[in-house]
């Protein structure tokens, strides 16, 4: 049995999306950021970082297992339902870790301080705002062009890859519109139309 502890963030709902993609039965388990309720004992005693989202396997290998970390979730699940998520073609699995790396990794960080700058902090940081706005935009071309001519990070099919830029595109998608671009916007909308993304965007009192 699995259980997500989850918050309505770009991360958290990167691993629901995923639970959800493996069909496995799950319990989910809001943790109200708003409310610090992360920072409960009985929170930082299932991940000492304290931030969502967290899965426990309770048939994790070797017994019971917390694991922390969307990108890390995402590969965990992945794995353990031997999902076509990993590419079985070596050359197109190599394909598939750099772009779930440049996800994970540099995507994600970039369009997070876009998104702080121009909508959650607090103070007005033109020269920030302008910087990242600058950056991230560059990414978002860098992304559409990679998928000029595919339905989708690695080729044809579905990946992990797809799944590291989702959560983010789509959280900004009302002020840098993945419309906007050539080939981003039918993948928004491709990845968009999934069971699992529809069922793992619905509100939490659903």
């Amino acid at each position: 049995m699995l259980d997500l502890y989850f918050w309505t963030t770009n991360n958290g709902y990167r691993a629901r999306t995923m639970v959800e993609e493996t069909g496995l039965p799950y319990t989910l388990h809001p943790v109200a950021l708003p409310k610090k309720e992360q920072m409960s004992e009985s929170f930082r005693k299932l991940h000492v970082g304290h931030k969502i989202p967290v899965l426990v396997d309770s048939e994790g290998p070797g017994g019971p297992i917390n694991i922390a970390e969307s990108p890390a979730i995402l590969r965990y699940l992945a794995e353990k339902t031997n999902s076509p998520l990993i590419p079985k073609d070596p050359r197109e699995k190599v394909e598939m870790e750099v772009w779930f790396s440049y996800g994970v990794s540099t995507f994600c960080m970039v369009v997070a301080q876009w998104g702080h700058f121009h909508l959650r902090s607090q103070e007005d940081v033109p020269g920030a705002k302008k910087y990242f706005d600058q950056y991230a935009r560059d990414m978002y071309s860098v992304i559409d062009k990679r998928l000029e001519g595919r339905d989708y990070f690695v080729g044809r099919a579905m990946s992990l890859a797809d799944y590291a830029h989702y959560a983010d595109v789509r959280a900004y998608h009302e002020h840098i519109k993945p419309q906007d671009f050539a080939n981003l916007g039918p993948w928004y909308e491709r990845i968009s139309a999934r069971p699992a993304v529809q069922r793992a965007y619905k509100p939490i009192a659903d």
